[in-house]
């Protein structure tokens, strides 16, 4: 008991680190925010006024309005002559713009407003939203005393809380239920902006769309619906009288992935319209050029008659000046330039500059942007002029292209000492639960893995504030303040003391001479386990593995079914064909694979939940027969009672979808239907926690007694008892989350388990010399195996965009972070929460007697939490520690921050999923494991 006890505090301790590390080098590798320079103050805020000895003079505002008309989710393909006629037909110029990742809203409002590139860890920090601290367009518009407002997604008021002058934001900008109202309440506020006269900037962000897209896809007919409502907004501004001398820009944030998501870094999501209309429209023209989103950021700032803020790195897009009298577009270009220059002389030194090609193109430009300005001025437009201009022009725009590359290039920045810490923390976390559990009978007495050694630790203590003071010294270690420069001490000791623990083992393991007999593990490693699991570990350095790693999940997990199955099959024949000396061989073969029938259906409907996005027309059906098999299959994990009430929720389960319209459902009114949706949920949850209670009563003094009051048997242990309940709960709310056509994927994955299971313990009875343990590790790797094919059969993926919101919202009427979170989580990590629970609920229910397994010490259960555990968290730590490494190898590759950087937040929120679920299990081992 207590050395199943120290197992469970050991592989706590173990994740802790290797979260906490993994936290360091995900601080380490993505900043928080860039800095193109080091020293930002050094650029010259103020905009040039002189050029070789001529003056100049910054020109006027270009238009007496500007609105910002910004469509979330909007991309590229959506507005057309059906969808939006007013919008296409009246734009003066239609233009394309290419949005950085990660495409969420956060960081593309960054961007638009200081045109600097985001850092790819703001997608994590969307949903907490701070102050805009840099300078910024609006900033700038502030400081010149400015009306600025604003209506729409409340993030613009968390990032600029005192730019607005009026603003009517969103609170509810996360309730993706909500396809209309926040919307309307947008256009409320812009009919009322109409109505003044005074305002020089004003933003509208309407959200339905982007809504609509996590909830239905982008293919919903309710798409068309909101870009003609968008339209009528459109139509609203360029009808007002009060319209005169304005610029209106259509654009969206982001766009819209096929799926309805966003986040990734597909064309659909990274390439977004932008539509320019004016009053006097010379001609309406489209083009073909594409234009980085960043770069809206200082023509505006011209066009607005402001400084350009000074993080900008964007160019020009000459298309927007084009009705600007040539000595401004001039200007505009050259102040873009000079702005940009000073940029690169901070960043990159004024001798590496004058060096440059570049430098040589901005000497050319403003020598013949000097020889304009008098005939410029005088309204001489002679073809020398025009060629001078076009020359001009050309190197202006060739320098701030060039400048911006390189700036865009420099962003990459990494605190090589926190990623050093970081993997260092992972790696050895990692390497020592491995060989723990690897030498599980040693790991304790003879490598002293699991015991605290106080002169290890004062010498690690010693090793890691020198290594701390070293690395602040050489600057390898910024941190901005002395309690976390104490605090970062603990990590750098738990990684030495770590990493001495790992190599006093390993020397242990590898130089038998130096002992009385060598080291031999305690686990046996079947090879086409390792191989399998290397095959998958190693395919992550492969950006194409990465994208396509379903794929991978789907090859690896039925061959290693198969694989198995034929093994067994192989050793029952030939254990028959010998007890009966070679007579029916072929009888024997046909009971032997009769046998093992189940198996081979399974691996049928693993090839079929590969295509579950096809069986849309008959989802209906498909829905009802999967809530009646999940019923069934959940009946042995429950009484009478919890039973009855469970197939109740199930029903209402089907009730909501039908009421929603999403499965075949009693015809009713439209206005009776949104009235039973609240009742039918309120149900379920009576349901869920009636289910709960009566499961629960098993732990109360007065119910241990031997028999059950409501089914007249007793459980076999209040432990058991209480996690069946926990998972029987977790599968309840999961079918109420899960997509129509995924619902099937619940009793699919039980039957997966439990089939794949009974072929673990087959195959460990037909050796020759039967394991425990051999049983449990190809148990262990099976359900890794499962469940991350159940995971990727869900639809999701490597790709921020697939990550489904809509179960997040389902019975809430307004944004709340900890639920929303919960409920995502849940659903989109279901497959990996409910296997790892399921084979902790079947290893205490597990009786070998049935396979000739009469007597085993210790007994099979008890390895639970003694082997199961720790060997399920290691195999979970060491891919995603592995991948850590590569990452650090792959930091300048291509699509480090498209591909790989995606990866590394769902491995490192897997491993935390399991952290949570492996808490919450641990503690009912703590507490009721003496009744087991």
């Amino acid at each position: 008991m207590e050395e199943n006890k120290s197992r469970l505090a050991y592989t706590f301790y173990m994740l802790t680190l290797f979260l906490c590390g993994a936290v360091l080098f995900l601080i380490g590798f993505f900043p928080a925010s860039y800095s193109v320079a080091e020293q930002e103050n050094s650029v010259p805020i103020d905009r040039p006024t002189t050029l070789h000895g001529e003056k100049l003079e910054p020109p006027p505002p270009s238009y007496n309005s500007f609105i910002l008309f910004l469509i979330d989710a909007l991309r590229d393909d959506f507005p057309n002559e059906s969808t939006m006629p007013v919008a296409y037909d009246k734009a003066c110029m239609k233009l394309s713009l290419h949005v950085d990742i990660p495409t969420v809203t956060m960081p593309r409002l960054k961007s638009i407003t200081t045109g600097t590139l985001s850092n790819f860890i703001d997608i994590a920090l969307n949903v907490g939203h701070t102050e805009q601290v840099e300078d910024s367009l609006l900033h700038r518009l502030k400081q010149r005393n400015a009306v600025v407002s604003f209506a729409g997604d409340h993030t613009w008021v968390h990032l600029f809380p005192t730019e607005f002058t009026r603003k009517a934001a969103n609170n509810d900008s996360f309730y993706v239920n909500d396809f209309y109202e926040g919307d309307k309440n947008v256009t409320n506020a812009l009919e009322s902006e109409l109505e003044k006269k005074d305002w020089t900037l004003l933003i509208l962000h309407y959200l339905g769309l982007d809504h609509i897209g996590h909830v239905e896809g982008h293919d919903s007919p309710k798409v068309n619906h909101k870009l003609k409502e968008m339209d009528k907004a459109v139509k609203k501004i360029l009808d007002h009288k009060n319209m005169d001398n304005y610029l209106l820009m259509l654009t969206g944030d982001h766009g819209m992935a096929d799926g309805g998501g966003h986040g990734g870094n597909t064309p659909a999501e990274t390439t977004v319209p932008l539509y320019l209309y004016s009053k006097n429209c010379s001609k309406y023209t489209t083009s073909t050029k594409r234009y980085n989103q960043i770069d809206l950021t200082p023509t505006l700032a011209l066009l607005l008659s402001v400084e350009i803020p000074t993080m900008s790195i964007g160019c020009l897009i000459p298309e927007m000046l084009q009705t600007l009298p040539l000595e401004h577009q001039m200007y505009a270009y050259f102040y873009n330039a000079h702005h940009l220059l000073n940029k690169a002389r901070v960043k990159f030194g004024h001798e590496s500059v004058r060096r440059s090609d570049y430098y040589v193109w901005y000497q050319n430009a403003t020598l013949l942007h000097k020889e304009l300005l008098h005939p410029l001025r005088s309204g001489d437009g002679s073809g020398a002029s025009k060629v001078h201009y076009e020359n001009a022009k050309l190197n202006y725009l060739r320098v701030a292209r060039e400048i911006s590359g390189q700036l865009s290039e420099s962003l990459v920045k990494f605190d090589y000492g926190l990623i050093a810490v970081g993997l260092a923390l992972t790696t050895a976390t990692s390497l020592h639960i491995v060989l723990s559990v690897l030498f599980l009978d040693v790991a304790t007495e003879q490598l002293h893995l699991g015991r605290l050694k106080l002169g290890q630790l004062l010498l690690s203590l010693v090793v890691g504030i020198i290594l701390n003071i070293v690395g602040h010294m050489l600057d390898q270690l910024i941190i901005s303040t002395m309690l976390q420069s104490l605090l970062l001490v603990l990590p750098i000791v738990a990684s030495v003391y770590l990493t001495i623990d790992v190599a006093q083992a390993l020397i242990k393991i590898a130089l038998p001479p130096l002992y009385s007999r060598r080291l031999k593990l305690s686990i046996p490693l079947p090879l086409s386990l390792l191989a399998c699991f290397a095959i998958r570990t190693l395919s992550l350095g492969s950006s194409s593995f990465i994208e396509f790693e379903y794929k991978t999940w789907y090859y690896l997990g039925n061959t290693l079914i198969l694989l198995i199955a034929l093994k067994t099959l192989r050793r029952r024949i030939t254990k028959a064909n010998v007890e009966l000396d070679g007579r029916h061989l072929h009888k024997i073969a046909s009971a032997c694979l009769w046998q093992q029938r189940k198996i081979f259906v399974v691996l049928l409907l693993l090839t079929l939940m590969r295509y579950l996005h096809r069986l849309t027309s008959i989802k209906s059906t498909l829905m009802l027969f999967a809530l009646l098999l999940f019923w069934a299959r959940l009946r042995k994990f429950t009484d009478t009672p919890q039973a009855i009430f469970n197939g109740i929720a199930f029903m209402l389960v089907y009730s909501f979808r039908g009421l929603n319209g999403q499965v075949h459902f009693f015809v009713l009114p439209q206005h009776l239907t949104a009235r039973f949706v609240l009742p039918v949920l309120v149900l379920f949850w009576c349901c869920l926690a009636l289910v709960f209670v009566l499961g629960y009563r098993t732990a109360l003094p007065q119910q241990h007694s031997s028999h059950s009051l409501l089914d007249g048997q007793g459980p076999k242990s209040n432990l058991l008892k209480l996690l069946q309940t926990n998972l029987t709960c977790s599968f309840m709310l999961v079918a109420l989350l899960h997509k129509v056509q995924n619902i099937v994927l619940l009793p699919t994955l039980l039957i997966t388990l439990d089939e794949t299971y009974k072929l673990c313990e087959a195959y460990g009875t037909t050796a020759r010399k039967f394991s425990v343990r051999l049983v449990h590790v190809y148990k262990i790797i099976m359900t890794i195996f499962v469940a991350r094919m159940f995971y990727f059969y869900q639809g999701n993926s490597n790709s921020l965009s697939t990550i489904d919101l809509t179960p997040g919202y389902i019975g809430q009427t307004s944004y709340n972070p900890i639920l929303v979170g919960f409920f995502v989580t849940l659903n989109t990590y279901s497959a990996e929460i409910h296997s790892f629970l399921y084979l902790i609920v079947h290893t205490l229910r597990a009786d070998l007697r049935n396979v000739g397994i009469i007597q085993m010490l210790p007994s099979y259960a008890k390895a639970a939490d003694s082997m199961v555990t720790p060997l399920y968290a290691a195999l979970v730590m060491l891919p995603a520690a592995f991948y850590l490494c590569l990452m650090v190898g792959f930091r300048y590759h291509l699509f480090i921050y498209s591909v790989f950087s995606p990866k590394v937040l769902y491995d490192c929120y897997t491993v935390l999923v399991f952290y949570l679920v492996f808490l919450s299990t641990s503690l009912y081992f703590k507490l009721f494991k003496q009744d087991a």
